[in-house]
């Protein structure tokens, strides 16, 4: 997708529990005059899987106001799921502070939070999500080759 052409529309998801916050970032999407952003917005974490399995949207903006195993349960059912496991996530912050939470692309100031960040940062997202999915189809296959060479050599040993 060229991200560059006016004509191009794109999915993004906002998840949070705050209707003030989401809809001041809604907004500051749907003003952005470099693409145009179609935001939906979700409000609970289980319905909102239920929409990203079935809109299958282009980008996921996520608050950081749950508790944070919630936010892992959700992001490993996205990324167990086939059809939406190449979707990049994004964690909305409230503040700098640390949260190791694997399958996040990038992370967001809600302070900074700007159409413009999100449109480089989706452009950047594509292309590491891609690579991580290769490195990890790779890592699996060598695995597996490892595991057959080391029953082979059981076999005569």
């Amino acid at each position: 997708m060229n991200l560059t052409e006016n004509s191009d529309r794109y999915n993004v998801f906002l998840i949070g529990n705050n209707p003030q916050e989401i809809s001041i970032m809604e907004s500051n999407l749907s003003k952005y005059h470099r693409m145009d952003f179609i935001a939906d917005v979700g409000f609970d974490l289980r319905d909102s899987l239920s929409k990203v399995f079935k809109q299958k949207p282009n980008y996921i903006l996520l608050d950081d106001c749950y508790p944070a195993v919630q936010i892992r349960r959700f992001i490993q059912r996205i990324r167990n799921n086939h059809q939406t496991e190449e979707i990049p996530i994004a964690l909305l912050k409230s503040s700098n502070r640390h949260v190791r939470i694997d399958g996040i692309q990038d992370f967001f100031l809600k302070d900074n939070f700007t159409a413009e960040r999100l449109f480089f940062a989706i452009r950047n997202s594509r292309k590491i999500r891609r690579t991580q999915i290769v490195l990890y189809k790779s890592y699996k296959k060598s695995r597996q080759h490892y595991q057959s060479l080391k029953d082979y050599l059981k076999k005569y040993i």
